[in-house]
């Protein structure tokens, strides 16, 4: 069976499943949060790591590091919901509506709104 034939219900079902398994580690959804919400289109790694330093409580930044560049942005890459571009060293966010609705309810659980 191609995609083509899949009911479009079907692949909804799957993307979430997928957007779900992306979400369910903290440091990758503080990832998609700060990128969700600073201003720019592309942010440094280095910002990102900061934050996530900042975020955690965690002073071994390079611990933080070496974990973002090879395992959350890798994930978040191959989910297709951000653009990575190790020779600039900048990440870019791609929402999505239903990626959009998730984080915002996974928020909201996580800080009781």
């Amino acid at each position: 069976m191609s995609t083509f034939d899949v009911p479009s219900s079907q692949q909804e079902s799957d993307r979430l499943g997928e957007l779900c398994g992306v979400i369910a580690k903290e440091r990758r959804r503080h990832v998609l949060y700060y990128l969700r919400d600073v201003d720019e289109t592309t942010v440094a790694v280095d910002r990102l790591v900061q934050s996530l330093v900042e975020r955690a409580g965690d002073d071994d930044r390079a611990r933080v590091e070496r974990c973002l560049h090879h395992v959350s942005l890798p994930k978040l890459v191959n989910a297709g919901v951000i653009e990575h571009d190790r020779r600039s060293g900048c990440v870019r966010y791609r929402p999505s509506p239903q990626l959009e609705r998730l984080l915002e309810q996974v928020s909201e659980l996580e800080t009781g709104d």
